[in-house]
Formats: structure tokens, sequence, C-alpha cells
């Protein structure tokens, strides 16, 4: 076993320093090649023949004058100080006189000065060890480590633009196809010679820039592309159009209108499962219900009001609904029947003179751009999808709670369509009505704070006792925090 005790007091033996007490034991092998290099590094020592690197280090700063009786070590160690000073041309080829000025054995030049010799020269623009592989880089290829480091910024900073330009046209866009362009740049623009695009780099970049993967979620062609840059501008006209009506009639009656379709059994896409679980399955009323659909269309005032009327729109195998067979009613519903469930033009124009606007009225229509639903239809905006919203969770509800109500038979749906309207036309709801036309741009003042009725209906709360003492279902939007569960209590 190694004993530097023992190799210790042979030193002291040799070197005329021997201890008195205990006796030194003899020298294992290894202890003695480690007593023979030591000897032999203390006698040149001793001779002058070493050079310790702390004495050349302190004899330098002391010729060079770098020993500034305002350097505080401490300063230099916060993080802010970290960061190197630029650099230039000419202080890259005095470090680089110096890096080279140690003189070899035999009095030639060309040996590398050690680099705490350089920091302590250069203490303002050497900070690592990673700066001194930039000087010799400078050696070899005469790029200026600023000059570099700027021209890189500027390659990532036209690598994102470029990406940018292409990721507005709908391309698909892979790490492959980022290396490409930013190999092309730096071809273009001469950044770095030796730039490669590795994939770390690559990495590196998309995080600094925020770019991820992601599913594509939608496909369009490129018609569809360039069709949208006319629909934004006719939807301008059409904003246009608006505000000139609304100053040349002042107290008009604003109101917005849209059909939507709904399947006549909805339901979640999204339930809890077990963690790991494979496949999902959910039991349902009727497969075919959850693909043939009715058509509803609601109608809202910009000033926030609800029409007190909602038209339902069925499909029926004869064309019109049964003569022998009463149907639903209520007087918030007005139903039409075609072979089809989608609205028709007859079915609309009926509407309209019946339901919708009273007798000796004069009407001005402003249509909604093709295309532009999505972008300036105040129903589609904020209405329809919280409707669906509330079918889908009242189709969920009855399963999970056992209810015996099937939802999908054409009077049962036309009820809870008829109840659904009628508590999204509660006023505790009307800044929420008042959003969709704010994001359509007709209204330029943003709605003050709401609720969506879903997170109302369902939310906490629902679950509060309704009148008949059972637990509720849907929190009513009319009744302070009451609960509502079946057709004995109140409305819903």
């Amino acid at each position: 076993m190694f004993s530097p005790k023992s190799v210790s007091a042979a030193l002291a033996t040799h070197f005329g320093n021997a201890l008195v007490s205990p006796a030194p034991s003899p020298l294992t092998d290894e202890e003695r090649r480690m007593f023979s290099r030591l000897k032999i590094l203390l006698t040149e020592k001793e001779q002058g023949l070493i050079e310790s690197e702390e004495e050349d280090e302190e004899a330098l700063v002391q010729e060079s004058g770098d020993s500034d009786s305002d350097y505080d070590a401490e300063e230099d160690e916060k993080p802010e100080q970290r960061s190197r000073k630029p650099w230039t041309k000419e202080l890259c080829d005095k470090m680089l006189e110096f890096y080279r000025s140690k003189d070899l054995e035999d009095g030639r030049r060309g040996a590398s000065q050690s680099f705490k010799r350089m920091q302590n020269r250069f203490r303002a623009h050497m900070k690592t060890e990673y700066d001194l592989t930039l000087l010799r880089k400078y050696e070899k290829t005469g790029v200026i480590p600023s000059e570099r480091y700027s021209a890189m910024r500027q390659l990532a900073s036209d690598v994102r633009a470029k990406l940018g330009e292409k990721m507005k046209k709908g391309v698909p866009i892979h790490d492959t196809d980022i290396r490409k362009i930013a190999l092309d740049l730096n071809k273009l623009n001469a950044a770095s010679g030796n730039f490669k695009a590795s994939a770390t780099w690559v990495s590196k970049w998309k995080v600094h820039h925020r770019i991820v993967s992601r599913k594509v979620t939608k496909f369009v062609t490129r018609k569809a592309t360039k069709d949208r840059e006319k629909v934004l501008k006719q939807i301008d006209e059409l904003r246009i159009k608006f505000l000139a009506v609304v100053r040349k009639n002042p107290g008009i009656v604003i109101i917005n209108a849209d059909q939507t379709g709904q399947v006549k059994e909805m339901h979640s896409t999204r339930t809890l499962a077990e963690e790991g679980s494979k496949d999902v399955v959910v039991e349902i009323e009727s497969k075919s219900a959850t693909t043939h659909s009715v058509t509803v269309l609601p109608t809202i005032y910009l000033d926030g009001r609800q029409h007190p009327i909602v038209y339902v729109h069925l499909g029926e195998p004869t064309g019109s609904l049964p003569a022998k067979k009463a149907v639903y009613g209520n007087k918030n519903l007005v139903i039409g029947a075609s072979k089809s469930h989608i609205m028709n033009r007859e079915a609309a124009a009926r509407y309209f003179k019946e339901g919708l606007v009273p007798k000796g009225h004069k009407v001005t229509i402003l249509n909604i751009p093709k295309g532009g639903t999505s972008l300036a239809q105040p129903l589609d905006l904020c209405y329809n999808q919280q409707w669906k919203c509330v079918m889908r969770r009242l189709n969920d509800a009855i399963l999970v709670h056992d209810i015996d109500f099937v939802l999908h038979t054409r009077d049962n749906l036309l009820r809870c369509i008829s109840q659904v309207y009628w508590a999204f036309g509660a006023p505790m709801f009307k800044e929420y009505r008042k959003y969709g036309w704010y994001r359509g741009g007709f209204l330029t003042t943003h709605p003050a704070p709401f609720v969506t009725p879903p997170k109302y209906m369902f939310g906490e709360g629902s679950e509060a006792d309704c009148p008949c003492s059972e637990p509720g279902l849907i929190r009513c939007p009319y009744s302070c925090n009451r609960g509502i569960r079946n057709k004995q209590c109140r409305r819903m």
C-alpha cells in the first residue's frame, strides 16, 4: 500500500532533514518510483532549471502594467461581467503575437502561452478557455470571433424570417428544410466558411425561436389560400357598409342570424379513463342519431339581446311534418321540414316574414362574404360553439346519471332545443352575446367580463338541490343558483 509518509520521510533524509522518530520504513517499489520523480523535480528547481507558473505570471503582470489598482477580483466574478468585450483585428493580432511569443529551449519562437497567462494579460477578453480556442481559429481562418458571432446571429434571424414566410403560406416544414435554408443563406451571405447547420444547431435554433412540431389540423388548397386575402378585403368592405348603415339610420335594430347543424345525439369526444387504456368505448342511445342532423337558426341583437324565437329545420322522409301525429311545439319555436335537414331558400324566406321581421318594417340585408364566416360571423365566433358544447354535456349527463330520457327522438330533441335556447337568452349572458359582435369587428368596445353558458350551467353550483329535493343536474341561469333536474322542476 502506497504511503505518502514514507516517501516524504525519504525525501527529508535525502535533502539533509532526516526525521528523528519514528524510523522510516523501507520503501516499496511504487514508493521508490515516486521518490525518484520528486527528487529530480526538487533538485532541478533548486538549481533554477524550472520556472514556476505563478512566478512567471506575477512577473508578467508587473512588466505589462495590467495589475490595475482598480481591478476587483470579486467584481470579475459577477455574471454580468463575465461576457468578454468585442474583439477587433488589432486586438486579435496583439493577443496572437503574445500567445506565440514563448521561447523554446533552443531559443526558437513558437511555443504557446498558457491560458492562465493569456487570461492575466487580456483579462477583459479572455474569460474562458473557449476564448483561447477562438483565437486559434482566428489564426487559421482570419475571421474575427466577434464578426463571426454577429454573422451567425444575423443568419439565425434570416432563417427565422424565411421560415416565417413558408409557415404563412402553409408549407409543411421539417428539420431537414431548416438545415437546407440555413446552408443556402450562409452560402449566399458568406457568414461562416465552416458552418454545417448540424442537428445540434437546428435543435438549439428551434428552442430559441419557439418552433415545435405540431399535428396538421386542416388542409387547404392553394386557391383557398390566395382567396383568403380577397375575403379579408371583402370583410373590411362589409364593416364599412355596416358603419354607414348605422350612421345613416339612428336607432336601427341590428340582428345577426346564422344556421348551424347539429346531430340528433351529440357526445363529447373526450372522457376520463384509466391511464394506459388503449381502447375507450362509450355507449350511446342510437348510432344513426350521431350521423343524422337538424338545423338550428338562432338570432341575436347588436345590443346583446337574444331574439325570443329560434327556427329549427328537420329532415323528414315525406318532406313535411306528420299531419296525423302532433309535433311538440313551444312559443319560442318555429319548426320547418323538408326531405333534407338543410334549410332551403323557401324556408328561410318564410321564417324571416313570419317569425323574425315584423310587418311594415324596412329591411337592409348585409351578407357575410363566402369564406368569411369564421372571421366575421358573430354567432359563429361565439354562440354556436357554446351551444353545441351544452348539447353535448346534456347528452352525456343523461347517460351518466341514468335518466330515462331518449334525447334523439323528434319531440324530445325539440324540447331540449327549446329549453337550451331559453337558457341562452338569460339576461346574465348579455355580455357574452355581445362578444361575438366584438370579435367580428362590428363593436369597438370590449364587452364587460362574463361567464359562458356551459361554464355556468354545468360548472360549480350545478349540483345544488332543485325544488323537488333531488340533486341538481344543470344550474339554471334564471333561478339564483338553483339546480334543475326533471320536468316537475320549473322550465328545465
